[in-house]
């Protein structure tokens, strides 16, 4: 099943690969874990894509989440309302595990979009433009995107604009929050990259500073810090402490706040 993933792109193909992925989840039953994505019950995690090797807090035999996106799963079902109000969502580069589950809730009117095709795509943009009009949206979704973006303080505003009064937006990058926001747009080469920002394809290594762009912007910035996650949370699920989260709130006009920051609320 190795690499499968990348032909998921047509209904028919996800749902072979689905049902591959449900095969994998009955060989690696157990109760050792458990994936709050799918909620299987597990005995390991794995290398991903269809691999059948092992790999401490890697992705989940069922659904093919990261540990990212357990933590992000956890996050969004006990500090927001995505799983028990109605609201228009909009995911940005799409993580299969997560949108899988996303594009059959019936609380939301779900619009996934990328500036490529992959799986769950409806709307191609740049996430600097995004072609919807202002307050189209209760709530974004957009983990491990901005890093990637050439102008990131645009794609910032334009997540502000596309929300309505009281929405949020959901944000993970990797980030060093001991230290600034490291970029140089004179690093092009893709080895380079890698050495300075840990990806190939990374524009920038974000640091606390990231608080004051998002507040720069109009939002209300809670940040969700990875390290205060319990150690038993971590155990259970297959967590990573490195997954820190920024929920963005737009202000409802007139009220106090805008452009500030709140204290951190760690996931219980």
């Amino acid at each position: 099943m190795a690499n499968l993933f990348r032909y998921t792109r047509s209904p028919a193909t996800r749902s072979l690969f689905d049902w591959m992925l449900a095969v994998r989840g009955i060989l690696f039953v157990g109760r050792r874990f458990t994936c709050p994505c799918c909620g299987w019950r597990l005995r390991a995690f794995t290398h991903g894509d269809g691999s059948l090797r092992t790999r401490p807090n890697g992705y989940c035999p069922r659904c093919n989440a990261k540990a990212r996106h357990r933590r992000d799963w956890l996050f969004l079902r006990q500090s927001t309302n995505l799983f028990a109000d109605d609201l228009r969502l909009l995911h940005i580069s799409p993580k299969y595990s997560l949108a899988r589950r996303f594009a059959r809730m019936p609380n939301l009117e779900y619009v996934a979009g990328d500036i490529k095709d992959r799986p769950y795509v409806a709307v191609r943009f740049d996430l600097a433009g995004l072609p919807f009009r202002s307050g189209a949206f209760d709530a974004a979704i957009c983990i491990h995107v901005l890093e990637h973006v050439e102008h990131d303080r645009a794609a910032m505003e334009e997540l502000f604009r596309i929300l309505r009064p009281g929405g949020w937006a959901f944000v993970s990058v990797p980030v060093r929050l001991d230290q600034p926001t490291y970029e140089d747009a004179t690093i092009t080469a893709p080895e380079a990259r890698r050495r300075a920002f840990g990806e190939t394809d990374h524009r920038r290594w974000y640091g606390s500073d990231l608080i004051d762009r998002l507040a720069e912007c109009g939002f209300i910035v809670t940040l969700d810090r990875a390290q205060a996650l319990p150690e038993d949370l971590k155990a259970r699920y297959g967590l990573l402490a490195d997954e820190n989260i920024f929920l963005c709130t737009k202000p409802i006009e007139g009220s106090p706040g805008a452009g500030a920051s709140l204290p951190t609320a760690p996931v219980e």
